[in-house]
């Protein structure tokens, strides 16, 4: 009877995407977010454990907010004059790591900064670390401990420091 109000409640304020996630889990985000100030720019859910900077830079789905609610350990960093494109389905495991920004070689206070795009219904598995610049196309594949430095076309499994194609889907 519970489960079915907190449907409800969740469709009524349009995150219906929310429902699946624990209502313990949402309380505790909820806390965090609010009371404690982590991750209080981001307007949806995110796990207590994750930080997001640069929320206002990613552009996504719905269905894919869920994952911030769920995936802990996360470290999303989106500059400014950069972008995270989230396509449609993709999600992700926890102490994912996400950056669009790197130190130059030899000057350590400039950054160069580059926009990602991730593709639709990707998986980025445990610990995975993916640097500015890189494009990944639908259905792809990351292992876990992987670390992207690259582009990579559509239905391939990658894998590895630095990641290289492992299997043609």
């Amino acid at each position: 009877m519970e489960r079915r109000m907190f449907i409800r409640i969740c469709n009524f304020f349009g995150k219906e995407y929310l429902a699946p996630v624990g209502i313990f889990q949402l309380f505790v985000n909820f806390i965090f977010q609010r009371f404690f100030r982590i991750n209080s720019t981001v307007n949806t859910s995110v796990h207590f454990t994750s930080k997001i900077d640069g929320y206002k830079n990613i552009q996504t789905t719905k269905d894919v907010l869920f994952n911030f609610a769920v995936s802990g350990g996360c470290y999303f960093d989106i500059k400014e004059g950069s972008t995270l494109e989230i396509g449609e389905g993709t999600i992700w495991a926890w102490n994912c790591c996400i950056q669009t920004a790197n130190h130059e070689l030899l000057n350590r206070k400039k950054y160069n900064v580059s926009s990602i795009k991730i593709g639709k219904n990707c998986w980025l598995g445990n610990s995975v670390t993916i640097l500015p610049g890189v494009e990944l196309g639908d259905n792809v594949t990351v292992g876990a401990n992987s670390v992207v430095t690259k582009s990579f076309p559509s239905n391939v499994v990658i894998a590895g420091c630095p990641a290289k194609i492992i299997k043609n889907i």
